[in-house]
Formats: C-alpha cells, structure tokens, sequence
C-alpha cells in the first residue's frame, strides 16, 4: 500500500514539472528519491490506482493548512480587514467522457470550466480555489467564499464583480468591498465633480436584485457607499472605485487607490500557474484525477510563495521604485527539495535546505512599477552561464519596440489618452 505521503509528493513532483511526467517516468524519480520501501518499484497499473484511491480532502487539506498556518505566522491585516482579491480564469480540461459529462463542450473542441481563487496579499498565498461550470457567475462563487470566511475581510475585485445587491450581501456578511465602477450615470456625475471622495446612498430595487431571487428582502434598503477618484496621468484615464470603506480619515482615498493597485498580483499568479505550471496541460483523463492535480499546482504555489516569505514578505501597499524584489519562478523551481525534506527527511537536507534559500535570495530584479523595459534577473551564478551583453541590449530594444506599439494601440483602443 502507498502511503499519502507518497503520493502527495508525486503529485507536487509532477506539479513542479509542468505535469509533464508520465507514469513511468515519475515512478523513477520517486525510486530514485528513496520513496519506496525495499527499494521495489510499483507497477504503473499498481501506481494509478493508488493515486484513485487517494483522498480529495488531502489534497485540499494541503492547499488551506500551508495557507492558514503561513497567516498565523506571517499574516497582516489592514485596519484589522483580511485582503483577499478574488479573481476568475477559465481553464481547458482534456477532452475525455467525463470531463464532457460535468461540463459539456465549450466553445472550442475542449471542455472548460471557470476556476476562482482567492489570492491573500499580505502573504501572497491562496487562500482557497474553487471549480464550477464555465456559466457559473463568478459572483456566485464569491458569496460562497464569503459564507465560510469567519474572518472579516476586504474583497479587492475587478469590475465584472460589480453589482448594488453583490455589495449588500457583502456588507449584510460582515465584509468590505473595493472594485472599480463601471462606466454609468453615477460614474460620470464623479468624474464631473472632481471630487477624489464622495460618499452616496442607493436604494437598492427590483433591477438590482433580479439576479439574487432568494435575498429578495434587501428591497428597498439603502445602501451607503463611497466613490473614490484615482488618479490619472498624462497617458492614463483616473478611474471611479467603489468601495464600503466611508471612513475618509482613516482610509483615505490615496491609500486604497494604492491597495487597488496591488489587485494585479492575482493575475501574476495565474500566469505562474498556467506558464510556469502549466495548469492547462493535465494530461489526465479522468475528472476525478484532473481536480486533483488542479489543487496539486495551487499547493505547490503556496509552499513556493512560503519559501519566498522567508526571505522577504510582500507588502500590502504598492513597492517603491528601485526595490529589490525575489524571483518567484526561482522559487517553484526549488520547492521541490523543501517538499523532499519536509515530508522525507534524508541525509544531508538541512545543507540542502541552505544552499536553497542562498540561491533563492541570490535570484533577484529590480521593481519597477509601469515597466516598458524588459526585467533583468539577476540569477546565481554558475559556471555554465556567461552574461553577455548583446542579449541584454536585444531584449531592450524588443521592449522599446513593443512598448511604442502598445501606446498606439491604447490611443486607438481609448485607454490611453
């Protein structure tokens, strides 16, 4: 019998391969790790049934307790509000009879199926993940999340979460909410104020609670919000945030227009995921085995994000210019000799474990907030790399280049005035 242990490290294995390990290839390098007692490999056949048998829970478990126990430890609150930004992406599954039974063919060849996450910034881990239909409202999703969540939080979503009776039901929990507001009468009546701060009262109608038939008693209450106009530039339009934060004194306009900034952080890590971890090329064909795999990547991007606090802790509000920040594809890289120590220690691992973290903190870039030039990593040296100049000057030059035909585009698209 496999233990969970095993298979929790075959799948982090595969998962910080790119799921491109197949059975008999992960199999050897488990054999190779010293995983096996007896020094006997399995049988493929022996090998997926076991990983069948294995419980969804375990894996879950994995993604929420390296979550909860990194806030305990490094966690930070704004004004005593948890930050989570919840952020939406669909995801293509192979096409296979059980993945078309739970969500039917897309719009492609391929099945699809919407992923929520919830990012937490002061820590950068997720704090849960959750899959459904691709028709499922992300909202819907959302209002789950905030059902279970206890603790009282700050929900920093972009503007396809925007709603009236979204923000009720979100204040009606116990919790904040800041978003953009879309383009609309009130938004407009803002941008003519000039004012940077301006609280509002809305009576909430049948038009804003058509799509929440169940909560159909917030009608006719009145809902106290607060606009916020950020700040523009010479190329940028300022943009209308709403938000249920009135106190204008102790959170001021200019900082939550800075904390909205940092949203962006959750669609850097679903580039990770998607790039670095290639969620979308589970090769699996079974949905069962698929979910797994899915949460698999979300864990390993959490115990990556761990590795990473121990040398620096991301801030809630915005970097300044000029700071040094650590390479977080350097760090999925390496999280597998943690996973390795942790779950199995061997000789020699506390070395190991220290010659890690040394390359970690030698992998660094410098923050530049609004980039057009490319970012130079600063990688550990190592005999068999050589930097050479030429490189360096042709990626400036492709930057210069597309950063030039991104401003024509953002004029001819109007986001760039």
């Amino acid at each position: 019998m496999f233990t969970v242990k095993v298979l929790l490290i075959s799948l982090l294995a595969n998962a910080q391969s790119g799921f491109k390990l197949g059975y008999k290839q992960l199999l050897a390098q488990l054999f190779e790790l010293k995983l096996f007692p007896g020094n006997t490999i399995p049988t493929d056949k022996s090998f997926s049934k076991a990983c069948d048998k294995l419980p969804f829970k375990a894996v879950t478990t994995l993604l929420s307790e390296s979550h909860k126990q990194e806030f305990d430890s490094s966690g930070r609150k704004y004004h005593g509000l948890k930050i989570i930004i919840p952020d939406g992406t669909k995801i293509s599954l192979p096409r296979s009879t059980s993945t078309l039974e739970q969500y039917g063919q897309a719009y492609g060849h391929y099945p699809q199926c919407l992923a929520v996450g919830f990012f937490e910034l002061s820590t950068g881990t997720f704090d849960d993940f959750k899959i459904a239909s691709r028709d499922c409202p992300e909202r819907t999703l959302a209002y789950e999340h905030m059902l279970e969540n206890s603790e009282k939080s700050l929900y920093m979503a972009d503007a396809g979460y925007n709603g009236m009776a979204f923000i009720a039901l979100a204040k009606e929990l116990g919790h904040e909410v800041l978003m953009p507001l879309k383009m609309s009468h009130l938004a407009q009546k803002m941008n003519d104020s000039k004012k940077r701060s301006l609280v509002h009262e809305i009576k909430l109608t049948r038009s804003h609670l058509k799509n929440y038939p169940d909560h159909q008693h917030l009608l006719g209450t009145t809902l106290k919000i607060r606009l916020i106009r950020t700040l523009g530039t010479s190329k940028l339009k300022s943009q209308v945030l709403i938000t249920t934060l009135l106190d204008d004194a102790k959170f001021s306009w200019k900082e939550l227009s800075g904390l909205y900034r940092q949203r962006y952080l959750v669609e850097v890590a679903y580039r990770h995921l998607k790039v670095n971890l290639n969620l979308e090329s589970i090769r699996k064909r079974k949905f069962s085995r698929i979910k797994k795999f899915m949460y698999a990547a979300i864990a390993l991007y959490n115990l990556a994000a761990v590795l990473r606090n121990r040398i620096k802790l991301p801030e809630i509000l915005p970097e300044d210019h000029g700071t040094k920040m650590y390479c977080f594809s350097f760090c999925l890289n390496r999280i597998c000799v943690f996973c390795l120590a942790i779950l199995n220690p061997f000789r020699g691992s506390k070395k190991a474990l220290a010659n890690c973290l040394r390359a970690v903190k030698s992998c660094w870039y410098i923050y530049k907030p609004w980039r057009s030039s490319p970012r130079i990593c600063n990688t550990p040296p190592s005999k068999f790399t050589v930097h050479k100049g030429k490189v360096k000057y042709k990626e400036i030059e492709t930057a210069q280049f597309l950063n030039a035909e991104y401003q024509i585009l953002g004029v001819q698209y109007g986001q760039i005035s």
